[in-house]
């Protein structure tokens, strides 16, 4: 009878871990989007990138793209949230700009602010605008993201290139009196911006993703992975060293519940991941073909593939790095079976250069990418996914790991 029950026990065991492991690997649940739907954008060609906007002179709102600045997804009322700035002396670009998906056309929050209106305050905070409650343009890069239970955008970086001497000293009055660039929360509902009270992390140039299982912003730097809970209202950090230099991005998978980092300045093409249940840090073997190694790249999760998915430029001829004698190839990476795959017919017949601009519409389903072709004005992209797609094959001309060291 003890054998049997032996038997029984352990038989009872694998199959709630099996259950477990099919819950994690299940497709998730589609949502009902909280916003009105773009007909037109339901129906678009699975497989290929489709232009559906640009930027026309005349329009009552046209920006240069900011090629240092960040994206979230507002999933509330299906909106891409753009905000950054190249600054570097060029551009005060302070303002979030807004992609209404079901007009299809872009918003601006409020003016960008001028450089006489940057102050201050009593408390060492810098700031900008007409009643002193704006941050001061910066570069964000992969540091914008969308916290959907406090409806609001978190932007985890800091002006460091206004540094007086740096590009410029229009700023070096006021710089030596900021006692914290603090991390900046804009409410979405109000649209009003306001600090974290915490202890700041900045994420100069790296990234941040969003955990929706934990509730909690995911930061990863070379020194190390952070986490920031606005409900506690401050960062700590969660493991110590991080396995890639500035320059990455970084989505939250999941599915898998593990963020996936992919990028760097020395241009290597290796895949980070943290896993934090298990606090497992590490960089994956990817033993099959790649993307080319690469910095500043936009990325996204899609959670009907259960991929992440990368834009990565690739050079048509050896030694010309120009935007205009690149392409754009979309790569999709499985993290169960550690392996990169590339949609073939998804290629862009320019470089996108460096682009933190690639999102998620949670209501219609597609990747946005927003990308200015040389020469021309600002636009947003549309590629849809899905299971009825064909299968994705494992291209030949992907390269080897790099060694480490609606038109």
């Amino acid at each position: 009878m003890r054998i049997w029950a032996t038997i029984v026990t352990a038989l009872l065991a694998s199959l709630a871990a099996a259950s477990a492991l099919a819950t994690i690997n299940a497709p998730e649940q589609k949502p009902a989007p909280a916003y009105r739907l773009n007909p037109a954008l339901l129906d678009l060609p699975k497989g290929r990138w489709v232009k559906i906007h640009q930027q026309r002179v005349g329009d009552a709102v046209t920006f240069r793209r900011q090629s240092h600045g960040g994206s979230a997804f507002d999933s509330r009322r299906g909106r891409l949230v753009l905000f950054g700035s190249d600054t570097h002396a060029r551009d005060w670009n302070n303002s979030p700009l807004f992609f209404d998906l079901e007009r299809l056309e872009w918003r601006r929050l409020y003016p960008f602010d001028p450089l006489s209106s940057y102050a201050v305050t009593a408390e060492g905070l810098p700031v900008a605008g007409p009643e002193g409650d704006h941050p001061w343009a910066m570069h964000t890069f992969g540091a914008v993201t969308y916290d959907p239970a406090a409806d609001a955008i978190v932007v985890a970086s800091y002006p460091a290139h206004m540094v007086p001497g740096r590009f410029t000293s229009a700023l070096a009055h006021l710089w030596r009196r900021v006692q914290r660039h603090p991390t900046w929360v804009l409410r979405l509902e109000s649209g009003q911006w306001e600090p974290v009270a915490g202890e700041p992390v900045h994420f100069f140039p790296y990234a941040t993703a969003f955990d929706a299982r934990r509730g909690v912003v995911v930061g990863y730097r070379n020194d190390g992975v952070y986490e920031l809970s606005l409900a506690a209202g401050r960062w700590r950090k969660v493991v110590e060293g991080g396995l890639l230099g500035w320059g990455a991005n970084a989505v939250y998978d999941s599915r898998n519940r593990a963020l996936v980092v992919f990028g760097s300045h020395e241009k290597r093409n290796d895949v980070v991941v943290y896993e934090p249940a298990t606090d497992r840090h590490r960089t994956m073997p990817t033993p099959g073909p790649r993307p080319a190694g690469a910095n500043y790249v936009p990325m996204a999760y899609h959670p009907d593939i259960g991929r992440t998915v990368a834009v990565v430029d690739r050079a048509l001829e050896e030694g010309i790095r120009s935007r205009g004698s690149m392409r754009a190839e979309t790569w999709l990476y499985d993290l169960v079976g550690d392996a990169w795959t590339r949609v073939e017919e998804a290629n862009l017949p320019f470089g996108v250069g460096m682009n933190y601009n690639l999102e998620f519409d949670s209501g219609h389903r597609l990747l946005l990418l927003v990308a200015a072709p040389p020469g021309e004005l600002v636009a947003v992209w549309a590629l849809g996914l899905g299971d009825d797609l064909p299968p994705y094959r494992r291209v030949e001309h992907g390269v080897a790991p790099a060694a480490k060291g609606v038109q």
